[in-house]
Order: structure tokens, then sequence, then C-alpha cells
């Protein structure tokens, strides 16, 4: 069976997890008529987990595995993590830190058994297991760049009643990845950014029984450090969970109770704290927070919500010199090409790369291989020339951000040209890069000594907006192999441009933090019917586009259907 036939077959009947004395799923009928139903599944993570005991008799081996297929849905279940406990003795269950470290495997591990016989008290069970993705103890989830085998003991002990139990183990859990996302849910924190205009989303993982709880608790510690400078608190000092425990009232209602701290906020940042606390736990179901000191709800205040990321307006495309015009640019609109409002004069140019603005006013095209020429109402000119110029991204702010000879350059809206050279960039050449819509994130593909490498950092700003430096970078999309260009796709996803493992050019997507709408947070093939060249995408309802090698753009209407938009184009981009 393949991994997505399995995939498919859990997610829509239920998980036998196989421990000692065959556990099964109850709910399935073994004989009679086929039946047809109209019953529906709101989400995977709301399916019960048939997990049982330790069997009598159950040998060192089966014990193990019984407390690994049970404990790894217990952050979903308290009532779970209760049957796991049996596979153990007291003081090692008490002695166990669970989320210090997950692991998320492939598949189960390979036990070998120390040798035991019916004298033997004590033995041990050893398994090799291979490693594809691990949360922190902060929920934070990175993913592999190659699976990792991983050593993992467990000692046993045998009681006055003759039977097995894990007398001591490692701490953390090991998940099949599988099965992560039904035990732990998979939430976005959103944090303004210092202008308060935009939400900067940090993706973690929490244990699904208590994710709302501990996600509060993460908004009120406000920003991480990699964020530290790209995102602000709103929370004052000492304003804390006043229970340890967020609810959801029968209404829909979200009730977040805080200490008496919460009260010296003003008015102004405590509804900028409820529109971050309803984008963080509402799940786009329209439940509201209600915000208490204690248990006096706080008089609720309207402010402006920050915008999520999201890229505003359409692709252009620069169609190559086979008219009597020349190149020119063009907007893409579905699968139209249409005039701009003020077509910008590419006479002379040879475009190879494009970038537009958000405000549609501003357009930087890369002339040949070395130099980024501004094209306005007012006419052109020359912002760098260099060495290797990579295809430029214009942020909110109206800075171009390009690298030069692999070195990240930004040039400003008002003129001149500032470095941003980071400590850990200093022997990373760029060779593509993207910031994400908010301006609060950059996503880069730069050149190490084992092959390209795609990061995501946050940008750091002076208070006129200029870029200071990038935070310590977050690896994505590690198993994608000859990474030629990112884009972002979603809000905390990235479209790569790279290899499969056979050598063939391809799309991926890989999410910040874990993928979106999978299971496992793994990097996914993104399935095209052209071999593409040159990616386009945008956050939000953008489709995305693609450019092959004979200059023919498609654009993204499902999995399997690229329609034409155009021949004969030699660069397209968003805005962004």
């Amino acid at each position: 069976m393949s991994r997505g036939t399995r995939r498919h077959l859990v997610q829509t009947l239920c998980v036998a997890v196989l421990v000692a004395s065959a556990g099964a799923c109850a709910s399935i009928p073994t004989s009679g008529g086929v039946m047809e139903s109209s019953a529906e599944v709101d989400s995977v993570s709301d399916l019960g987990f048939d997990v049982q005991g330790p069997a009598t008799d159950a040998g060192p081996e089966q014990i193990v595995q019984g407390f690994v297929s049970a404990a790894q849905f217990g952050p979903a279940s308290a009532a779970t993590f209760d049957i796991a406990r049996e596979y153990t003795t007291p003081v090692a269950w008490s002695a166990w830190d669970e989320y210090t470290q997950v692991l998320v495997l492939s598949e189960y591990p390979r036990w070998t058994v120390g040798e035991f016989d019916d004298s033997t008290a004590v033995t041990s069970v050893q398994g090799e297991a291979t490693v594809v993705a691990s949360l922190d103890e902060s929920g934070v989830y990175t993913e592999l760049a190659e699976p990792s085998v991983v050593d993992v003991t467990f000692d046993l002990a045998r009681g006055t009643d003759g039977q097995w139990r894990i007398s001591g183990l490692e701490d953390g859990l090991l998940v099949l990845a599988d099965f992560l996302g039904n035990a732990f849910h998979r939430t976005p924190l959103y944090y303004p950014t210092p202008d308060r205009e935009w939400w900067v989303p940090d993706v973690r993982w929490f244990p699904g029984q208590s994710w709302r709880t501990a996600a509060t608790q993460a908004i009120l510690d406000g920003p991480p450090e990699r964020l530290a400078q790209s995102a602000v608190s709103v929370v004052p000092d000492g304003a804390t969970l006043a229970i340890d425990a967020v609810t959801v009232a029968e209404n829909g209602t979200i009730d977040v109770s805080l200490t008496s701290a919460i009260s010296s906020a003003p008015p102004e940042d405590r509804a900028l704290l409820v529109a971050q606390l309803e984008a963080t736990l509402r799940e786009g179901d329209g439940r509201t927070v209600v915000l208490s000191a204690g248990t006096s709800p706080l008089a609720a205040t309207s402010a402006a919500e920050p915008s999520r990321p999201v890229t505003v307006g359409d692709a252009v495309a620069v169609l190559g010199a086979g008219s009597e015009e020349g190149q020119v640019l063009r907007r893409v609109v579905g699968r139209e090409l249409t005039d701009p409002a003020v077509p910008p004069d590419l006479a002379g140019l040879d475009v190879t790369a494009v970038a537009v603005g958000t405000d549609d006013a501003t357009v930087v095209v890369r002339d040949g291989a070395g130099r980024l020429v501004r094209l306005g109402e007012d006419g052109r000119s020359e912002l760098l020339v260099g060495r290797r110029v990579a295809p430029p991204s214009i942020d909110r702010f109206d800075a171009v951000w390009t690298a030069v000879g692999g070195e990240l350059r930004v040039v400003l809206p008002a003129g001149g040209v500032v470095p941003v050279e980071p400590e850990w960039l200093a022997d990373l050449p760029v060779r593509s890069l993207r910031v994400a819509p908010e301006g609060a994130r950059i996503a880069l593909v730069t050149d190490s000594p084992d092959g390209p490498e795609v990061w995501v950092a946050a940008i750091e700003r002076d208070a006129d907006e200029v870029p200071t430096g990038l935070s310590t970078p977050v690896r994505v999309g590690g198993p994608v192999d000859s990474v030629e260009a990112v884009e972002w796709s979603e809000e905390s996803t990235l479209t790569l441009l790279g290899r499969d493992p056979d050598g063939a050019r391809g799309l991926f997507v890989a999410g910040v933090g874990g993928l979106a709408s999978s299971n496992d947070g793994l990097t996914r093939p993104l399935a095209t019917t052209a071999v593409p060249t040159a990616v386009a995408a945008g956050v939000g309802a953008s489709p995305t586009l693609v450019l092959d090698a004979d200059g023919t753009l498609h654009v993204r209407q499902s999995a399997a259907l690229w329609p034409v938009v155009s021949e004969d184009v030699v660069a397209v981009a968003y805005p962004g």
C-alpha cells in the first residue's frame, strides 16, 4: 500500500493502534451488506483512537510497542495518556517529561530485545527509529533535510506479579508522521508588526487537548526571540492566565481570564490583544474572544485589526522581443493578458527578471544579468549595477531587495543601497529571495558546500523602516534538491523550484514551521503539466504561474490542469 493510500484510509476510517492485546477499530463491522452513509467528520483530529492497556503476560517488546503506540496519541487525550501509563512503573512515569522533544518517525522503530528468561527480573529493549522531523518543547517544528536514524532505549522490570513494565525511558515522545496532526494541533500564532498594520505568523504545534491554552500563553509571553525586532507585544508586564485553561463556551465564545495586570493596558492595546487572540484561536469559524481580569469581563473596545499576509494585485509578465514593439509588460488576469494603466517603456532593455510593488506604480526589472532599473511614470532610474544580480523583490515599504555577487543588498525608496549582512549569512551566497507580504520575513535560497538551502528569517529594521539585519533563520524544505527559486504561496508556505530525487526539475511546497493541510507537516511535490524553469506565486487567492523552457506561461487551476496563458514570456512576478 502506498503512503498516500495509507494516509487516506487512516483519515477516512479510524486508527487501529496495535498494542499487545490487539486493539482494533471497534466501529467497523466485519460482516453484513454494504451500507451508504451521509455522516460527515469535521476534522481528522476529532476521530477516536482505540488504545488498550497491556495484555497479561505480554513480553518486553509488546510492552514497549504498546506504550509507543498509545503514548503518541496522549497529547490529544488525557484518557489515552492514562492508558499509556499502565505500561510503565509509577516511578518511570513520574520522571518522564513527554514534551521535552517529539520525534516524528517515518515508521515504528525496529526493536531488539535484550536476553531474558523466566527467571530474569530486568531487561531492555532498543529501537532503531527513522526520524523525519521533530518538535521542540515550545512546539517549533523542524523538518530534517534527510531522514536520520536514532537509537532509543527502554528499560523494563518484572513486577512481583510477573508482569513486565517499563522502568526507565528517555524523555520525549515518538510519533508516527501520519499521526502527528491527530496528536498535535498546528497553530499559527499571530503577532502585530511594529506599526500594527499586519500580522506576523509564527507556526507552532501544541498538544491537541490543550492547544488553545498553550497558544494563549505563547501570545502572552510575547514574540519569540527570532521575531523580537520584527513584531511587538501589547501585553503589559505581569499579565498572565488567571487559571491555566482557556475554555470555549456553549455559544462558541472563547473565555480568556487574565490576572489583574491586564487592566493597566490602554484600551487600544486590549482591543489589539483580543484581535490577536481571535486570529490565533478561532480557526476561521467566527468565534469571538471574551477577555476578563479574573472573573470580571473587560469592556469591549474596537480597533483596526492588522491584515493577515496577503498578496495585493495582479501578476505581471514581460513578453519577449517577438513583436515589432519589442519587449512589453502585461498584467496577468486569470488566463488573459491585459495592458497596464501606464505601460512602462522597456525599449532598449534586455529584461530577464521583473518585480512590481503593491502600489502598482513601482516596476523594477533586471536588465541583462547585472543591472536593476526602476520604471515609472517619470521615466527610468538605474538602481544598481553589479555581478550576478539576483531577481528583485519589493517589500511593502517600497524597498527593493536583491543580491549582488551573492551578497544581500537593499535599495531604499529615497535612494541609496544598504547591505544586510547577518553573521550567519557570511559564507552563504544568495541566489534567490522573496520578502513576505507583511514585510517582516524573508525567504532566501543560499549556496552552501552541500548545495542550495532554503532559509526564512525575520527582517530587523530601524525606526525609519530601513533594514538593519536578519534574525537567526530557520531552514525550510530541506529534502528538496538543487533549489533554484523561492516564492511565498501561503502566509507560512513556500513554493520551491527544485529537483526531485531523480534530478527532474519540478515544484514543491514547504511549510515554515510545518506544512498546513497535511497531517505530518512534511514538504510535498506540487504536480505540474509542464517542466518549470521559473515560478511566480502569491499569498491568498493568487494562482501559481510557471514558465517552461519555451517561454510558455501556464496558470494553475488544479493539480492536473495548467492551461496556457501566453507564449514568448521571459519573466513573470506577483507584487512583492
